[in-house]
């Protein structure tokens, strides 16, 4: 007889570990939280998991999932976390919230339960942030939050903060505050980094409930389906090293992520009909939403060709950020702009970059589009649980978009000619200046170089059972199964001018109350 549990989590990631650790606060409630990757305690994470100071990129914890970019046919690899923690325990651990705005929106697709006042109470439990002012920042929450998390500014992002100013942006103590400048502001980044160690989920949440003995933590497990009988979800079904294992829940909840989940419902028989059927998975559910509505931030890079002695290996890649408001856009706040203080040409970019800035290292402006309108996919290709689902981000194709990433790589080369940056540079890398005056020439540059800041979400998403596209209602349970819920990136309608994974932690302690 199979194990039986109140909850059963799919995905120790941002919202799952968040959840599970939440829920599991009543002894009462039996709780197992499923991942796939390896779990570690705290004194076992790996050093390249733990070090904040960058992203961790190598592939070691890793679903080494491949997107197609939508743009001159070029595949680009899409990073996952696969770890207890998920994606927040290899991200840049940027500690951003969503806007008042965004939330605005999703009220706008009939979910009346999801206005700013809903959430930010949501956003303050999650927080530690000693040097947030006023009622409007949380103090004792599991995620902490620092604004001077690598000390004082290095000198490349010194020049940054100095050429926004020079072009009319002023700086601001908190780029959490609700009502920032819309036409722009450059700040120190929020981030979830204490002593250089990115602290995750796994690190927060995770490391004060394990040992609660109603919580029990399996990793190295990828779920196969859920099971539904009648209508309603009774429990999962997983592998190990080949071998099929189920849980019985009272209630399932997925946070496997914007590819992970609807892959999981695709194959437990939750998705469009048409693709169900041609893979012969018998249809318990036939929404057209799933795995459709794919959004994410687009985005390009500037590199610029550095003074000898500008750039330092050993200098944390970011710490300030420009938000904006692109020209003519009726979408406030809708672009970010950041200063990379390090990147690796040869091994993040391409041998020809690194020959053209005469250097390994080069300092790289990166624009990034916060309000697309474009849309992809994500789909399964069979109903193997092992198999990559297919990921269609299309970059691009809808021309807003394109026209405003278009001003933010001119904004980049505006800001590498102000006097804080030239000073520190030789030039541009990979566009003249007159390429630069041609929308062209630049569009060229674009299909070339748009890439992922990797918040893949809206695959899933919110809203009215009357919303043929529509997935899960807004207490996140799944049109037409009962016990069935999507708790993470996936669920949402918009996605949020800013970076997701504080949203997503967010969406849990919301989803732990209902």
């Amino acid at each position: 007889m199979a194990d039986r549990y109140d909850d059963v989590i799919v995905g120790a990631g941002s919202s799952g570990a968040a959840l599970a650790a939440r829920l599991s606060e009543d002894p009462t409630r039996r709780v197992l939280l499923i991942e796939a990757g390896p779990d570690y305690t705290d004194d076992e994470v790996p050093a390249e998991v733990k070090l904040g100071t960058s992203p961790l990129m190598t592939g070691s914890h890793d679903w080494g999932y491949q997107a197609d970019a939508g743009t001159a046919g070029r595949s680009i690899a899409y990073f996952r976390g696969k770890v207890t923690g998920g994606s927040s325990a290899i991200n840049t651990a940027i500690a951003l919230r969503g806007t008042p705005a965004d939330f605005e929106n999703w009220v706008g697709f009939g979910l009346p339960l999801w206005s700013w006042e809903d959430v930010l109470p949501f956003y303050i439990a999650l927080e530690d942030d000693p040097e947030g002012e006023g009622p409007d920042h949380g103090k004792d929450g599991p995620i902490p939050i620092r604004r001077n998390t690598f000390g004082p500014l290095r000198p490349v992002q010194k020049a940054f903060a100095e050429a926004c100013n020079e072009l009319g942006f002023p700086t601001v103590d908190d780029l959490n505050s609700g009502d920032l400048d819309p036409r722009g502001s450059v700040g120190k980044l929020p981030m979830n980094v204490v002593d250089d160690v990115r602290m995750s989920t796994a690190l927060t949440y995770l490391s004060t409930a394990r040992s609660r003995a109603n919580l029990t933590v399996l990793a190295d497990r990828t779920v196969d389906r859920v099971l539904i009988e009648n209508g309603t979800a009774t429990g999962v079904v997983v592998r190990k090293g080949g071998v099929e294992e189920r849980y019985d829940a009272g209630r399932v909840t997925l946070s496997a992520g914007a590819f992970g989940t609807p892959a999981i419902l695709m194959r437990s028989g939750i998705g469009p009909r048409a693709t169900l059927s041609a893979l012969g998975i018998e249809v318990v559910a036939d929404l057209a939403g799933v795995g459709e509505n794919l959004m994410d931030h687009p985005t390009s890079a500037l590199a610029l060709a550095p003074k000898p002695g500008v750039c330092n290996a050993a200098d944390p890649l970011v710490q300030m950020m420009l938000r904006y408001t692109s020209s003519g856009s009726s979408d406030v706040d809708d672009m970010q702009l950041y200063f990379l203080s390090n990147v690796d040409l040869g091994g993040g970019w391409s041998t020809e970059a690194g020959e053209m800035a005469g250097a390994s290292l080069a300092p790289v402006l990166n624009p990034g589009l916060q309000k697309p309108r474009s849309r992809g996919r994500v789909t399964i290709t069979s109903a193997d649980p092992d198999a990559a689902p297919s990921i269609e981000l299309r970059f691009l194709s809808e021309e807003e978009d394109r026209r405003k990433l278009i001003e933010g790589v001119r904004m980049s080369a505006k800001l590498a000619a102000t006097t804080p940056i030239a000073s520190l540079i030789d030039g541009l890398v990979g566009l003249t200046p007159e390429a630069l005056e041609s929308d062209a020439a630049v569009g060229e540059y674009l299909e070339a170089t748009v890439t992922t800041i990797l918040h893949a979400s809206g695959t899933a998403r919110m809203g009215r059972a009357d919303d043929p596209k529509a997935v899960v209602d807004e207490r996140f349970g799944v049109h037409g199964v009962a016990n069935l819920r999507v708790v993470d990136a996936s669920v949402m309608p918009e996605i949020v001018r800013a970076n997701t994974n504080l949203t997503c932690i967010m969406l849990a302690e919301r989803a732990a109350t209902f």
